[in-house]
């Protein structure tokens, strides 16, 4: 319906207008945002950390005149732009003991129509004045979101990146939504055919539903552009009447056309053969936009991007359903179960199906292909909390052998396995709700033996590590997993333990337990480990 309303506006517009229409093209610089407002309880403190995003813009422009003098001009367009925003956060390194910092950056790709009314004020023999606005329709085509964080330790925790560049679109919770409009403004000057303008536009609908909360996201762009009008276009009015002194009425004459097919000569590019206005006067058989000298299939309606044929369906694993229907495009399934396997096996239970577990039979972790963390020098401590993995260690001393020095101050307790049971059973009864960091009154019982565990070995330290599950935005779960680590860190300290001898750690989604929909639950956790 949107699409008709601008295509009779623009034809009411030239069929009325006998004044000339200009034809043009603009670009320029711009800088988007996306402006969110939601029901979070921490969205305070991760709103300081999205900023605007830099892109750029570019596409035709046509100028109707709407009065007599032109001082009134109708201005729609059709312009590429592109917009979002980007995320930023730096972490204190003295307090977490892994990351460093994260970024995220959303690139989102749109095709706008402004219906722009503007009012030109002269202020010299070529040069005016320019204000007005109108409202937008944007037609969203494809995108890109990335994240990276990165460690403070590069050597022994690289940086963890991920893209997506197959946005999904629809109206529902975690999708991008195809149409958006809204209203923008315009100010600039115009020199005889060159034009510099500032425009403004806010998007009055929303142009995404988040999957997990409520929320309101809504475009918002500021852009620089810079115009040329390249032609101007008369109308034609056949047998056009024009009378001299003495009142002769003369016709127009005619332009010279072979073949008849309405095209004249000089813009007709097959002036010996009749065809059509889409192919300039060129034949086109199949009548699909491509001429017939140029089309490859010229009796096979096709399309133009692939020279006048048929477009041919991707179909990567080969089981009949095309790459963008198969919702497993790598792997043979079936069309009732949207290209994937009806069953996915997991014999080991991790909660990684077989066909994507590099160790299908021993359990493991998401973050290695379902295999467990390996352990490099084989100490017994695994690489991700070992400060010497290529050489065997004591799991006293972070998986570093002794030097003179340690061995000398009497760093020989060991960490007994009951101790480590404590912690164990401690971490496993420590579980959050959904978007939530508070401690249950169950929680606090259970961190309480670990209280006292440190009380009796004072030489013991802490590492808390706090996660979250896959569910919602990125950024918001690793603030989440910030919250509960140092939620347990503040009632550990409020019983007495020294805040120096605990260390904390966020990891957000990025160490999942499991990837099943219905045990999420197990991913909202604290992990605990000892450490001297």
């Amino acid at each position: 319906m949107k699409k008709i309303f601008i295509l009779l506006v623009l034809n009411f517009a030239v069929s009325t207008s006998n004044a000339q229409i200009k034809v043009g093209i603009l670009g320029g610089a711009n800088e988007s945002t996306i402006v969110e407002t939601n029901n979070l309880t921490n969205w305070g403190n991760i709103k300081k950390n999205y900023n605007w995003l830099q892109g750029f813009h570019g596409g035709l422009v046509t100028e109707i005149p709407v009065n007599k003098k032109g001082s009134v001009v109708f201005q729609p367009a059709l312009v590429y732009y592109n917009k979002g925003r980007k995320y930023f956060q730096q972490f204190d390194t003295s307090v977490t003991i892994l990351a460093k910092d994260s970024s995220f950056k959303q690139r989102l790709n749109y095709i706008d129509i402004p219906l722009n009314l503007l009012v030109k004020l002269r202020l010299g023999s070529k040069l005016n004045f320019i204000i007005g606005g109108g409202p937008y329709v944007s037609f969203f085509f494809n995108g890109s979101e990335k994240s990276v964080t990165n460690f403070k330790d590069p050597l022994n925790y690289p940086a963890i990146s991920a893209t997506n560049s197959d946005l999904p679109v629809g109206k529902a919770p975690g999708k991008y939504t195809t149409i958006d409009y809204g209203a923008s403004a315009t100010v600039g000057l115009e020199m005889g055919k060159v034009f510099l303008r500032a425009s403004g536009s806010q998007s009055l609908s929303d142009m995404f539903q988040a999957s997990n909360y409520k929320g309101s996201f809504k475009n918002q762009v500021f852009s620089i552009s810079l115009g040329v009008w390249l032609a101007t276009i008369i109308p034609t009015i056949e047998n056009k009447k024009i009378q001299d002194s003495s009142r002769t009425t003369v016709k127009s004459k005619k332009l010279k056309d072979k073949d008849g097919d309405g095209i004249p000569d000089k813009e007709d590019k097959c002036p010996d053969e009749f065809g059509s206005k889409e192919t300039m006067g060129c034949p086109d058989r199949d009548g699909d936009g491509v001429a017939d000298k140029d089309d490859l299939c010229p009796d096979i309606k096709g399309d133009m991007a692939n020279h006048g044929c048929p477009l041919v369906a991707k179909d990567t694993d080969g089981d009949g359903i095309p790459d963008s229907e198969d919702k497993c495009p790598t792997v043979k399934g079936s069309a009732q179960n949207n290209g994937c396997p009806l069953v996915a096996i997991d014999t080991d239970g991790d909660g990684i199906p077989d066909i994507e577990d590099k160790c299908p039979s021993v359990p493991g972790l998401l973050r290695y292909n379902g295999c467990p963390i390996p352990d490099t020098d084989g100490d017994g401590v695994n690489d991700e909390i070992d400060h010497c993995k290529d050489i065997p260690g004591l799991k006293t001393n972070h998986g570093c052998p002794l030097d003179e020095k340690q061995e000398n101050s009497g760093i020989t307790e060991n960490i007994t396995e009951e101790m480590t049971k404590t912690v164990s059973e401690t971490a496993g009864k420590i579980l959050f709700g959904q978007s939530s960091f508070e401690l249950s009154p169950a929680s606090m019982q259970a961190i309480d033996l670990t209280a006292d565990l440190l009380k009796l070995h004072p030489s013991l330290r802490l590492i808390i590590e706090g996660h979250a599950s896959k569910e919602g935005d990125n950024y918001v779960n690793l603030g989440l997993s910030n919250s509960r680590a140092n939620a347990v860190r503040n009632y550990l300290e409020s019983k007495g333990i020294e805040k120096g001898r605990m260390k904390v750690a966020y990891f957000g989604a990025n160490a999942l337990l499991t990837i099943d929909p219905s045990k999420q639950a197990i991913n909202r956790r604290v992990e605990l480990k000892l450490v001297h």
